[in-house]
């Protein structure tokens, strides 16, 4: 199937009162309750996200999570490449949009990349710059999550990142991670699906509270029993923007098929341990829908089908479907269309709109082109295909050019060979992956 991607970013969601839990905007959350482990290393920095003072001939940064050279332009960072060969990316952005040409491609001799969605950035250790969150390892090593640091000349493509500090109970292998604020401070976090105490596959969540230090040790720690009652490995993250926490979408496992996900909404103890049951659906984002400050989540089918005999089909509940859920208890269906799902305020009025669509044909599902939904006041509204865009997915959003709007960057071609850079409405650029240098 097709890759779906969540740069987190992008979305990436605090649900107050999606599911009538918790309230998550408002004032800073205060740090999540549970036991907690110490840092591995010397004690990290700042506790806040803010930039630290560095040297007086630091440039200027942005200090925004998908900014990972600090020059104040969103990076659009992926994978490229084909399935059985993806290598991550990072593509600076600037005052005339993204510049391939001043890209980056992790070589595998230095990492190979295994993420489920695409690179999550936050900036771990508060120094301003954004970073990269991984899920591999080197050639030849045990996979697990990384952080590539970000500095002035980005991330350094050639140099081996720095593994993420699990607690001393839990083991690398099968560990998958996303970042968010889970407790509302400023420092990004890291949450991480583990194995059991007890064996067996990813059934314990870890939550990692920054900051970071640069060995890859966390503030402090916390692990809890599987929020979907089993296994999982799949997680969607509400984007980090400093001023609220984020909410965490825990899929249960699967194997191809659509499942459904615990919403754990973030409020004044942080994350819920328990949470509302969604619409199964592997694509996700978070995003303000309809304006009212309130954070909303769309799920959607992303196309996959389970190809055990009597599992290859989803009901009309969950076949090219979409469901969202809005902050103040409400929820819209929409019909038609399967594939990945991305946000962003595309038009700049506000409010977030959402890309949906473009899953690749199988024996289950047709092909799809990827739709628009627009934000309004009452929530997301069907629009038009891409003009000119053709057969494509959504893969990331973000205001790569500063003009503050974001733009909807799709993936298309064998292999997801080309990158087509839009406004919503049509292309306003493109480039093929092998334009990156690698």
């Amino acid at each position: 199937m097709r890759r779906q991607s969540m740069i987190l970013l992008v979305a990436a969601m605090t649900l107050a009162g999606c599911g009538g839990g918790s309230h998550a905007d408002g004032p800073a959350a205060s740090p999540a309750p549970g036991s907690s482990t110490p840092p591995a290393t010397a004690p990290p920095g700042p506790t806040t996200a803010s930039p630290r003072s560095g040297s007086a001939s630091a440039p200027a940064r942005s200090g925004q999570p998908d900014d990972v050279n600090g020059d104040g332009y969103a990076d659009l960072v992926a994978e490229f490449g084909p399935a059985d060969g993806r290598r991550l990316g990072v593509v600076p952005g600037s005052a005339a949009g993204l510049v391939p040409a001043k890209g980056a491609v992790v070589p595998p001799g230095t990492f190979t990349s295994w993420l489920i969605g695409g690179g999550i950035r936050a900036d771990l250790d508060g120094d301003g710059f954004g970073d990269v969150l991984a899920y591999g390892g080197p050639d030849g090593e045990p996979q697990g999550a990384h952080i590539f640091w970000g500095g002035r000349s980005g991330i350094a493509a050639t140099t081996r990142p720095t593994p993420v500090r699990r607690p001393a109970t839990t083991e690398p292998a099968g560990s998958r991670a996303v970042a968010g604020d889970f407790d509302g401070d400023g420092a990004a976090d890291v949450a991480m699906a583990t194995p059991p105490a007890s064996g067996g596959l990813a059934a314990d969540l870890t939550l990692l509270y920054g900051p970071f230090t640069r060995q890859g040790a966390p503030a402090r720690s916390e692990t809890r029993p599987s929020p979907t009652g089993g296994d999982f490995w799949r997680m969607t993250a509400d984007g980090i923007d400093g001023r609220r926490a984020t909410a965490l979408l825990v899929h249960e496992g699967d194997d191809g098929e659509q499942v459904s996900g615990r919403l754990l909404a973030a409020g004044p103890g942080g994350l819920q341990k328990t949470g509302r049951t969604l619409n199964p659906g592997m694509s996700a984002a978070f995003g303000d829908f309809d304006g009212d400050g309130a954070r909303d989540v769309a799920v959607g089918d992303d196309g996959s089908r389970n190809n055990e005999p009597g599992y290859e089909t989803e009901p009309p509940s969950v076949h090219r479907t979409l469901t969202v859920y809005y902050g103040d208890g409400r929820q819209a269906v929409f019909k038609g269309s399967a594939g990945a799902a991305v946000s962003g305020d595309f038009d700049g009025d506000g409010r977030d709109d959402l890309a949906f669509g473009g899953a690749a044909p199988s024996r289950h599902v047709s092909a799809t082109a990827p739709k628009v939904f627009w934000g309004g006041a009452g929530g997301l509204v069907p629009g038009g295909a891409v003009a000119g865009l053709g057969e494509a997915a959504p893969l990331a959003a973000g205001d790569y050019d500063g003009d503050g709007d974001d733009e909807l960057v799709f993936v298309r071609g064998e292999d997801d060979s080309a990158v087509v850079v839009t406004d919503g409405k049509q292309a306003v650029s493109r480039f093929e992956t092998r334009d990156v240098p690698s």
